[in-house]
Formats: C-alpha cells, sequence, structure tokens
C-alpha cells in the first residue's frame, strides 16, 4: 500500500498528521487522558529514602543525547553538582534508541531505554515503580513551549509529574519560554504535581510563562553554566596550539558558529546565502581588524549538524585566509568546547549552549538569534541587543558584516561586562539543582534570585 501513495503525497499526510496529534484536543485524548489512567496507580508521592540513591535525567532529546552538546553540557553540569553532594548517587538517563542508550554508557551513566515507540504512561510508570528514583531532572532547554512539539513536551512534563507521583524530588532544568508557546501545554502545565520544580532560564521566559500558565515558578540561568571545562585532553592541547600561533602574529582569534537550524525549516538556497554572506564578510574584516577564526561546531546531530555549514564555509575560506581559518573536524566533548572558548577573544554563534560555554568562561559574545531566547540570557549579562541578529537580518545586504564589525570594535568592553556579571549568573545557576539538596541549598538560590534583574 505504501508504494502506491506517491513520495509527496505521503509528506503532506505526515504533515497533516502531526499537526493534528499538536491540537489541544489530541493532546487531551491521546496525552492527558492516557496519563490519568497510568497516574491513578501510583501512590501518591511516597516518601523519600533517608539516603538517596538514584537520579533519573530526562534529556530534551533521548533519540541523540550525546550528539547534542547542549543536553551533555546540562546533565554532565547537573550530575556532577549532584555526584558532589552524594558521591555514591546512580545516574540513570532515559533514552529512545539502543545507539542512545550505548551513548550514554560511553558518558558513565546507566541507560534507561522508556522513550520508545509507540509511547506509553504505563510502561514508564512500571519502569519507575521498579528503580523508584530519589531525584529526577528535566532538561528542559528550548522544548517545552511546544516550539518544536506540543505532544513531545506533554510527555515530559507528565513523566515529570510521574516520577514525583513515586516520591522523587524533581527540578525543571531552566527553560526558555517563546513568545508563542502552544495552547495545547497550557493544561499540562496547570496538572502537573506542584512538587515539580519549574525554573526559567531567564526573566523574559520567566515573565512569559507567569503570563501563560499561571503557574509557580523560580528564576535561574542555565544549568550548563555549571559545566567544568576540560583543557587537558589532545584535541584541546592541539586546538591552543593553533590560537596560539595566530596570537604570536599579533591577530585577535573569534570562533564563529552557523548552523541549519537558524531556519525553521530545511532552506537550502538560504543556507548557502547565508554562507556565502559569512565568507564575504570573514575574509573583509580579517583583513580590516587582522582577525583570525575558528569554525567551531556545537552540535553533531546529521541533519542538523553545525559542519553542515561550517564545512562549506571553510572551504570557501581557505583559499584566500589560508592559515587565518582554521575548522575544528575533530568532535568535541561539551567540557572541551568549553574550554576552547575560553581561548579566544569572542565567540559570534548561532547555538545558544555555545554561546552559554563562552559567557561561562568570561568570553564575550554575538549571537545570531532564533526563537527569541538569546534576549534572556544576554539580560542576564546585561549585554546589549545590539549583539544580536535574527537569521532574517543576516540575509539582508551587508547587515551581518556590520553586526561582526560592531562587535570586533565592542568585544573588549563586552568581555569586561560579562565577567563582572559572572559570579552572580554562576549562582542563578546553581539554584537549578538547589531543591534537589536540601533547605540551605534553597536559601541559596533565594538569595541569588535577588541578584539578577
Amino acid at each position: 500500500m505504501k508504494q502506491l501513495i506517491p513520495v509527496p503525497v505521503r509528506r503532506q499526510l505526515r504533515g497533516w498528521l502531526n499537526s493534528a496529534k499538536n491540537t489541544p484536543f489530541a493532546v487531551d485524548l491521546l496525552e492527558l487522558r492516557r496519563w490519568q489512567i497510568a497516574r491513578k496507580d501510583v501512590g501518591v508521592n511516597a516518601a523519600p529514602r533517608n539516603n538517596p540513591r538514584r537520579l533519573l535525567v530526562l534529556p530534551s532529546d533521548p533519540w541523540s543525547i550525546h550528539q547534542s552538546r547542549g543536553d551533555e553540557a546540562m546533565i554532565e553540569a547537573a550530575a556532577g553538582e549532584m555526584k558532589r553532594a552524594y558521591p555514591d548517587l546512580e545516574i540513570y538517563i532515559v533514552t529512545a534508541t539502543a545507539a542512545a542508550s550505548a551513548d550514554v554508557r560511553v558518558m558513565g551513566f546507566k541507560p534507561l531505554e522508556l522513550w520508545k515507540q509507540p509511547f506509553s504512561y504505563e510502561t514508564v510508570a512500571q519502569e519507575l515503580s521498579i528503580i523508584r528514583p530519589d531525584f529526577g531532572v528535566i532538561l528542559g532547554a528550548d522544548v517545552l513551549d511546544g516550539y518544536y512539539s506540543p505532544v513531545d513536551a506533554a510527555r515530559m512534563l507528565l513523566v515529570a509529574d510521574l516520577m514525583a507521583a513515586f516520591g522523587a524530588k524533581v527540578s525543571v532544568l531552566g527553560f526558555s519560554f517563546n513568545s508563542r508557546p502552544a495552547k495545547a501545554l497550557r493544561e499540562v502545565f496547570r496538572l502537573i504535581d506542584p512538587g515539580v520544580v519549574l525554573n526559567l532560564r531567564d526573566a523574559i521566559s520567566l515573565r512569559r510563562f507567569d503570563d501563560f500558565a499561571r503557574k509557580r515558578a523560580r528564576l535561574v540561568a542555565d544549568a550548563a553554566f555549571m559545566l567544568t571545562p576540560r583543557a587537558d585532553t589532545a584535541a584541546v592541547k592541539a586546538i591552543a596550539a593553533t590560537i596560539a600561533r595566530q596570537r604570536a602574529q599579533g591577530r585577535k582569534v573569534f570562533v564563529f558558529n552557523i548552523h541549519p537550524m537558524l531556519f525553521k525549516k530545511p532552506e537550502p538556497a538560504k543556507l548557502r546565502k547565508m554562507i556565502e554572506l559569512a565568507a564575504s564578510a570573514m575574509e573583509r574584516l580579517s583583513r580590516q581588524h587582522n582577525v583570525s577564526w575558528v569554525l567551531l561546531a556545537h552540535d553533531y546531530r546529521p541533519e542538523i549538524a553545525d559542519d553542515n555549514c561550517l564545512r562549506p564555509l571553510a572551504d570557501r575560506l581557505k583559499p584566500t585566509l589560508g592559515e587565518h581559518v582554521h575548522h575544528v573536524e575533530q568532535t568535541l566533548s561539551a567540557g572541551e568546547i568549553k574550554a576552547v572558548v575560553g581561548l579566544v577573544d569572542g565567540v559570534i554563534t548561532g547555538r545558544m549552549h555555545l554561546a552559554i560555554a563562552a559567557l561561562g568562561q568570561g568570553t564575550p559574545v554575538a549571537a545570531i538569534t532564533y526563537q527569541d531566547k538569546f534576549q534572556g540570557l544576554f539580560a542576564h549579562f546585561g549585554i546589549s541587543e545590539q549583539l544580536l541578529l535574527s537569521p532574517a537580518q543576516f540575509l539582508v545586504g551587508d547587515s551581518f558584516e556590520q553586526f561582526v564589525g560592531h562587535f570586533l570594535g565592542a568585544f573588549e568592553a563586552a568581555g569586561d561586562q560579562v565577567r563582572q556579571a559572572l559570579p552572580d549568573v554562576m549562582e542563578l545557576s546553581r539554584a537549578n539543582i538547589a531543591p534537589l539538596l536540601g533547605d540551605s541549598a534553597i536559601r541559596m538560590a533565594a538569595k541569588a534570585d535577588g541578584k539578577v534583574a
């Protein structure tokens, strides 16, 4: 039967089906009702054990955990803080596939492969009844407003509720909330257990969330700020040597990053134009400002990998810039990436968590923003929105060249501002896991909440 339906028609049918699944009616019918069936068989907030033993982490992308450096950074940062408090803690990561489970084992954690299709809340509840997590961490990131999928966002929130029902202390790590959240999620947020701590990672997102959900939430900074950089690996040392050679010539060095997700739908023509505009501007600015470039990927998921843009950009720049452009072709860990961005003068990026890695090292950032989520991040540091450029603006005339030129003239002052604000931002980052660590940590987080507008 499948072979009888033309490919374009099949794609259109899949699009209609996905749209239908993401309506408020479908979320109510297919998610909330099935969750309620599973929930009624769970004891109400069973008492946690005196000696906590297990942490369960639900990533925002259970299909490709290790390829998204943003998820990796948040997992390792939160897990590291929890292990410092509870050295014997067993850490489980929810996965969707055998490949993702293998990646989790490489990271040193235990996979729990329960995000399979067809998805079942009853199966999740059964697994939770077996492992009985003491703590739950949900990686809200940029998915809980339903921008990508209201269904996936609903499932993450409702599984967080199930964790709380089994007695776990649950924290949803700081997430962004865009200006047009999926209406289907309003009821989901209303129904989840009040013991699930909801953290918004910037003041703008917090205001939007309050207006949308009328649900108690807290201001934090992104959990990835807590990530420890890894400067001692062979890959980082080799990149450091390359940067040192450019500095020895009296040149400033900047990391540059663009990626396919700057446009919501696959648009090859726009990506090609973006790469060409970037190359032309970087060539001219390199000569005018005595600048060298490090092209650095932060996401390795095949269809949306940064190198899908950075590799052709490097090919375009190499003939004219030679050794003054270096494309990092090694696959780096989140900790290694954070070490690299601590070595340069500034970072220009379209990846939120690459910006967070840089700011966490005191390195100034200019961002090509999408989903209007960088504004809140910059507000933590008091950074001017003149250092933000939308993908649509990028494609207009010489806007990108002017944007980068402005940053090359402002990066030193921006860097001073970042380093001055960083201690307060770090306290707000630690507030993500304060609800899991007891009253003293919560008081520390509350004190930090008052330090950032």
